[in-house]
C-alpha cells in the first residue's frame, strides 16, 4: 500500500509528466486513470491468484469478467458501469471480480494477432505489481487503438506499464517476449467456452452468463445471487 501511495504522490490531478521532450522541445503529458476501477481493492494475497482479481478474498461471491483488450465495448464497460459495480459491490466486500481475457477462439487469435499479446501483458503486470494492475487495465482500455489494427505491440504495452508506474517494467517486457503467460491465456479460451461465453464484455455470475452491457440484468443477477448466498 505504501508503494501505491508513493507512486500516486508523483501525480497531479491524475496526470503524470513524461521525462524528456518531444521533437521541437515540447513536453507532453499522459492523463492517468484515477477512478473507482483504477483504485479497486485487491485481495490481501494477490500472488495466490493466477488471474487478475479485484475485491476481498472473503467476498461471498466471485464473478468472472470476460473481456478482450481490443474490444471497444469492453472499454466502454470499463470506463462506465464497471466503476459502479466497484463502488456498490466490490468496495463494500460483497463481490470479487476475476478478469479472464478471451484472446483465442477455435479459429486462432480473436480480434487480431496482437490480442493474445495484450492478454499476456495484463497477466505479466498482475504478477509483477498487482497493486498497479487495475490502473494499468484502465489506462490500456482508455488508450485502445483501432480494433482492426495491430496496435498492441510489446513496446506500447510496456509503455502503458511505465505510465502507471509498474515497479518492474523489464519483467513485464521479458514475460511478454518469452510467452510466459501464453498457456494461461489459451486456458482462458477453453474455460470461458465451457462457461457458454460467446462475446465480450460478459459477466459470469454464479454460472449465469450475463452481458456486462445489460446493467439491469447484471444488478438483478448479483442481487438475487447475494440474497441467496
Amino acid at each position: 500500500m505504501t508503494r501505491k501511495m508513493t507512486r500516486r504522490g508523483a501525480l497531479v490531478a491524475g496526470t503524470a509528466l513524461l521525462a524528456g521532450c518531444l521533437e521541437g522541445g515540447e513536453s507532453t503529458t499522459v492523463k492517468l486513470p484515477d477512478g473507482a476501477v483504477a483504485n479497486a481493492p485487491i485481495p490481501g494475497d494477490p500472488a495466490t491468484y493466477e488471474y487478475e482479481t479485484m475485491g476481498s478474498g472473503d467476498a461471498p461471491l466471485t464473478a468472472t469478467y470476460v473481456a478482450n483488450w481490443k474490444c471497444p465495448h469492453c472499454a466502454d464497460f470499463s470506463s462506465g458501469f464497471l466503476g459502479t459495480l466497484v463502488e456498490e459491490y466490490v468496495q463494500p466486500g460483497d463481490l470479487a471480480i476475476q478478469l479472464r481475457a478471451l484472446a483465442y477462439t477455435n479459429n486462432g487469435p480473436w480480434m487480431g494477432e496482437d490480442a493474445p499479446r495484450a492478454a499476456e501483458a495484463g497477466l505479466a503486470v498482475w504478477h509483477t505489481d498487482p497493486e498497479a494492475y487495475w490502473a494499468y487495465h484502465e489506462h490500456v482500455m482508455e488508450n485502445q487503438g483501432d480494433p482492426g489494427e495491430t496496435w498492441a505491440t510489446t513496446d506500447r504495452l510496456v509503455g502503458f506499464a511505465e505510465d502507471v508506474g509498474v515497479s518492474d517494467v523489464d519483467a513485464v517486457r521479458t514475460a511478454i517476449e518469452d510467452g510466459t503467460y501464453n498457456d494461461a491465456v489459451r486456458e482462458t479460451a477453453t474455460a470461458v467456452s465451457q462457461m457458454g461465453v460467446t462475446s465480450t464484455p460478459t459477466l459470469v455470475i454464479d454460472g449465469q452468463v450475463v452481458s456486462a452491457l445489460d446493467e439491469s440484468a447484471v444488478r438483478s443477477t448479483l442481487d438475487d445471487t447475494l440474497s441467496n448466498s
